[in-house]
């Protein structure tokens, strides 16, 4: 009769572990459709800037721009610093700031309007 009660609650136990997860699972799920429609936002939004514009919005809401990459000559050693490129600057603002926070700068600064917002 004991190991009857004990199976009962092990699988009882087992059940509620998987729901669990099951829970876990979709949650995640559910978070990173969001992250992803987010970055499609976020991209689609920042295509709407200009290169000046894109280093604006570093310099006011994150003190700085993408830090420069540097291509070592050979021979010499020399350290050359590579161009920074639209793209460059896309993917940093992408990584550092919200949505909301671009849609803010992109409105106050009259990069786009309300109506692009509009589905």
């Amino acid at each position: 009769m004991e190991i009857k009660r004990f199976r009962v609650h092990e699988d009882k136990e087992k059940i509620q572990n998987q729901d669990e997860i099951a829970k876990i699972k979709k949650e995640i799920e559910e978070e990173d459709r969001i992250f992803q429609q987010e970055l499609q936002a976020k991209d689609k939004l920042l295509n709407k800037f200009e290169l000046d514009q894109l280093k604006q919005l570093c310099i006011k809401m994150l003190g700085g721009g993408p830090e420069p990459e540097y291509f070592e000559e050979r021979g010499t050693g020399k350290q050359i610093e590579l161009p920074q490129y639209r793209s460059d600057y896309i993917h940093f603002i992408i990584e550092e700031l919200r949505l909301y926070q671009i849609k803010d700068y992109a409105l106050e600064n009259k990069i786009t309007y309300d109506s692009f917002f509009e589905k």
